[in-house]
C-alpha cells in the first residue's frame, strides 16, 4: 500500500508539473500577442504623427520659400500662432536669408513678451517659460545669399496655466549681437 501511495503522489505531482508548465506557456504567448498589439498600434500613432509632421513642415518650407525668396524678407515666421493643449507640444519653423556679404552668423534669442490667463490677468512673472522653448542656441552659419530654416520647439508642461503667451523672436548677428531683420512674434495659446 505504501508503493502504491507513493506512485499516486508521482503522478498527481506530475500532472500537477505539466498543468503549470501548460499555464505558463499560455500566459507567456498571450503576454507576446499584447505586446504585439501594443507596439503595432505604437507604430500606426507615430506613423501617422511623422505624416502630419512631413506636411506640416512642406508647408512651412513652401511658405518660407514665398516669404524669404520671393518678397525677398531677411527673416520670416510664417506660422506664427498655435493652440497647444498643456502637456504637448509644437514646432515652428523660422527662416532666414543672408544678405550680408560680412557676416554669416547668425543666432536665435527667444524672449516671453507677455503672458495673460483666461481671465485676461498678466502671469509673465508667474510663469517660467524658458524651459518650454527648444532650439540651438548655438550659433548658424549661412552663405551669402542662401536661407536656412530652423524649428523652434515648443513644449508645453501639464501643469502650464491655460492662457495667451506671446514671444519675441529675433534672429541676431553673432559678431555683435545686433538685430537681423525683425523681431518676429510668436503666440502660443495654452488650451
Amino acid at each position: 500500500m505504501k508503493s502504491g501511495n507513493k506512485s499516486f503522489f508521482l503522478s498527481s505531482s506530475k500532472r500537477g508539473d505539466i498543468s503549470l508548465s501548460v499555464n505558463f506557456l499560455v500566459i507567456i504567448m498571450i503576454s507576446l500577442v499584447v505586446f504585439g498589439m501594443g507596439v503595432t498600434i505604437l507604430y500606426k500613432i507615430v506613423d501617422g504623427s511623422l505624416d502630419k509632421k512631413a506636411e506640416l513642415d512642406a508647408r512651412t518650407e513652401q511658405e518660407l520659400q514665398r516669404l524669404l525668396i520671393d518678397e525677398g524678407k531677411r527673416v520670416a515666421l510664417p506660422f506664427h500662432i498655435a493652440d497647444i493643449i498643456a502637456g504637448e507640444s509644437h514646432i515652428f519653423g523660422i527662416g532666414i536669408l543672408n544678405v550680408e556679404a560680412e557676416n554669416d552668423h547668425f543666432r536665435l534669442e527667444i524672449t516671453l513678451d507677455k503672458a495673460v490667463n483666461l481671465q485676461g490677468e498678466d502671469i509673465s512673472s508667474d510663469v517660467e517659460v524658458k524651459t518650454w522653448l527648444l532650439y540651438l542656441p548655438t550659433p548658424l552659419k549661412i552663405e551669402q545669399g542662401r536661407h536656412h530654416t530652423e524649428p523652434i520647439g515648443v513644449d508645453v508642461p501639464g501643469n502650464a496655466p491655460k492662457g495667451k503667451y506671446l514671444f519675441n523672436v529675433q534672429v541676431l548677428r553673432d559678431s555683435d549681437g545686433t538685430l537681423y531683420g525683425n523681431t518676429q512674434k510668436m503666440i502660443v495659446n495654452v488650451i
